[in-house]
């Protein structure tokens, strides 16, 4: 089962997240279309994340973001937890 991605985790660059009230390990929740901080040249310039592996848990309505998630550009995957998941 995939980790939930929190801030701090990355996808190339480190994942901001934009909701307040959700945490797991202490770091809030990434959820569909939070940013990527930038962490290079094109395509590495700061981007979102889309959350396209799970279809089901979701804060506020967005998707949550797990492990493996790509970011929207560069399409470099997300890294999360390894001891919360969610998924198959």
């Amino acid at each position: 089962m995939p980790g939930i991605s929190r801030d701090n985790d990355t996808a190339g660059g480190d994942l901001i997240p934009s909701q307040t009230t959700v945490k797991v390990n202490s770091q809030k929740v990434i959820v569909h279309k939070d940013g990527v901080a930038g962490h290079g040249i094109y395509p590495h310039i700061p981007q979102t994340i889309s959350a396209t592996l799970q279809a089901t848990v979701k804060i506020g309505g967005k998707l949550i973001v797990i492990k493996g998630d790509p970011a929207d550009i560069c399409g470099e995957p997300a890294t999360g937890s390894s001891n919360v998941s969610i998924g198959k």
